[in-house]
């Protein structure tokens, strides 16, 4: 194989008369030798395939696995999985669609409408006009970028987004000056974000689960959540947010199988650079990632209590952490130059806005719940601050003021709840063996960690409506969003496995109690030891033996793949109705962003 290291001793995946290529070797295992039977030669087939699948998690080799799955006779599986022959060439070319209707649909949203209409889009873009201008970034406290009547600015936090929009523009005027061609380019940077983070979605779901129903289940959930689609389509910091969350916990979920490698190091690395360049309210995830890989290399070893692996955890930990300062460490010096020492500019931008707000928006003056003496409780529950947090979290589109049907909020809210029931509850213990060991260890570490994250951006975007302006907005707890898919989505996995594998017990109990087929248990018993164990835990730590399934257990997976496609189904009619009936016409009736064509934004 051209891709193994030379040094490195090769795994023995059959007896051929000598390694000359892969394909030599994989014929030399499929073929069955003279005089051996084939429940041997199956057997060895097994055995062959386990090396190989060993040797592909220490190499990260697509092509093994692709033979392995292929040698245990699950070829479908391993163009799905790997994207190798037939099944892997329409994988690809659906995921092609995919992508391109993601850019399509967020390119709807922002080539119509109207300029300053979604959340503070005006004060953003004041930033990127800065330095379309100029051609260098702003100061906080600079009177071209202050808001009007809030005071500060946007430009006291990360402005990687706006950077980049920003010199986009000034290059795009060397050609023309019309103002709906620079906005819709400033507003594709967010869009190029968007299909950046759907990519990162399928990956997930890739890595995550096998079947391709859950896969796209989780990705179409994730993606085509209208809020989701509407936040990259304007001009904001949320995309790429979006995009970083999308990243690390990618990153950290492959690093579950393959380690900390070189690529899931420089991903989480990259992650983590535009999480904290984008928005503060994100950081969570920065803290989830730093707790995932802390305790990787932490292991629990029973009387000799924990052992820690410090050289690789410092190797590894320092690489990852050269390449963040590399990309963050100047934006906090020059904060630190620019405001005293002020590396996160809080304290500058709130000092900035008791000089330059109104009195109806000054920190010292405004009114809040916290200063007027009401509890977070009475902000909670009795002004309509969770039902508007729910909302927008799901569909509210432009200034607050477009929302889609209140079915949609309804059901929305019920699948959720009920999904993310199921998948905390034990169910897959009926047809399943526990995870032990290193991997029950990691899942836990690594739900615990995601958990805190979405704990954290929730308790930030209270406690700034408690302290600082009443702001039940869903876009500020929107990066929680692929955590919680990811819980949707295993309830979804244990809602299917419940129903095949009610049908499988209806199909024993039809056979008097027996697991299997007689003929099927007495194959099992003369495969020896290992047919044994197969019997009694069966593959892919499924109890009974073999993946055989009677009637009522193929019509339960059938019933699980329609439940799939009905959730795939509401997805993408709620996505429609909120664009076609909802959004479209409210900016195609009136004022919309083909006003501004031949204008200039005198830049």
């Amino acid at each position: 194989m051209s891709g193994i290291r030379r040094g490195k001793r090769q795994p023995d995946i059959g007896r051929g008369k000598k390694r000359q290529s892969d394909t030599g070797r994989e014929k030399s295992v499929s073929r069955i030798p003279d005089g051996e039977s084939k429940q041997q030669s199956d057997i060895g087939r097994e055995k062959s395939g386990r090396r190989v699948l060993e040797w592909e998690k220490e190499n990260g080799s697509r092509i093994c696995m692709f033979k392995a799955e292929r040698l245990a006779g699950n070829r479908e599986v391993a163009m799905v999985r790997t994207g190798y022959g037939n099944g892997g060439k329409r994988e690809r070319a659906l995921e092609a669609l995919f992508y391109l209707f993601t850019f399509a649909a967020i390119a709807c949203f922002a080539m119509v409408q109207t300029y300053g209409d979604p959340p503070d889009e005006i004060n953003r873009f004041k930033v990127v006009n800065y330095i379309c201008s100029y051609g260098r970034l702003p100061h906080g406290a600079d009177p071209e970028v202050i808001l009007d009547g809030y005071g500060a600015s946007y430009a006291f936090q990360p402005i990687l987004t706006y950077m980049i929009q920003g010199f986009l523009l000034r290059f795009l005027l060397l050609f023309t000056s019309d103002s709906y061609v620079l906005l819709l380019a400033a507003r594709m940077v967010n869009a190029v974000f968007g299909v950046w983070m759907a990519y990162y979605v399928v990956q997930i779901a890739k890595e995550a689960w096998k079947n391709p129903y859950l896969q796209w289940v989780f990705a179409l959930m994730t993606v085509f959540l209208p809020q989701n689609i509407f936040i990259h389509s304007y001009v904001n910091t949320d995309s790429m947010a979006m995009l970083s969350v999308a990243i690390i916990f990618y990153a950290l979920l492959r690093a579950q199988r393959t380690g900390y490698g070189r690529r899931e190091c420089v991903e989480l690395a990259v992650g983590i650079i535009l999480c904290a360049m984008s928005y503060y309210n994100a950081y969570g995830v920065i803290v989830a990632a730093m707790l995932v890989f802390f305790l990787d290399f932490v292991h629990g070893s029973g009387q000799k209590g924990v052992r820690v692996e410090w050289a690789p955890l410092l190797q590894k930990g320092a690489f990852i952490s050269v390449i963040v300062l590399v990309g963050i460490s100047w934006w906090f010096i020059r904060n630190g130059v620019l405001y005293d020492g002020d590396i996160i500019a809080m304290d500058a931008r709130r000092e900035c806005a008791i000089r330059t707000a109104t009195q109806e928006f000054n920190p010292l003056t405004r009114e809040t719940y916290q200063n007027t003496g009401r509890s977070v409780w009475e902000m909670l529950f009795g002004s309509g601050y969770l039902t508007l947090l729910r909302d927008s979290f799901i569909a509210m589109f432009g200034p607050m003021q477009i929302p889609t049907h209140g079915l949609i909020y309804l059901w929305y809210k019920r699948f959720w709840i009920v999904a993310s029931a199921v998948a905390v509850l034990p169910v897959q213990l009926l047809w399943k063996e526990r995870m032990q060991g290193e991997e029950r260890r990691k899942k836990l570490v690594f739900y615990f960690s995601m958990a805190l994250f979405c704990i954290i951006t929730v308790a930030l975007s209270i406690y700034y409506s408690y302290t600082w302006e009443y702001q039940p907005q869903g876009r500020y707890i929107l990066p929680v969003l692929i955590p919680l898919m990811y819980l949707v989505t295993l309830g979804v996995e244990k809602i299917c496995g419940l129903l095949e594998w009610g049908g499988k017990e209806m199909d024993r109990r039809r056979s008097g109690g027996r697991p299997v087929r007689m003929a099927e248990a007495q194959q099992a018993k003369g495969h020896g030891r290992n047919g044994q164990a197969r019997y009694r835990q069966g593959e892919g730590g499924q109890r009974g033996y073999g993946q055989k399934s009677g009637p009522a257990g193929r019509a339960g997976q059938v019933c699980g793949k329609l439940f799939c496609l009905g959730i795939i189904g509401y997805v993408m009619l709620a996505f429609a109705y909120s664009l076609f009936v909802r959004f479209l016409p409210y900016y195609l009736q009136g004022e919309n962003m083909f006003s501004m064509w031949g204008k200039g934004f005198g830049v």
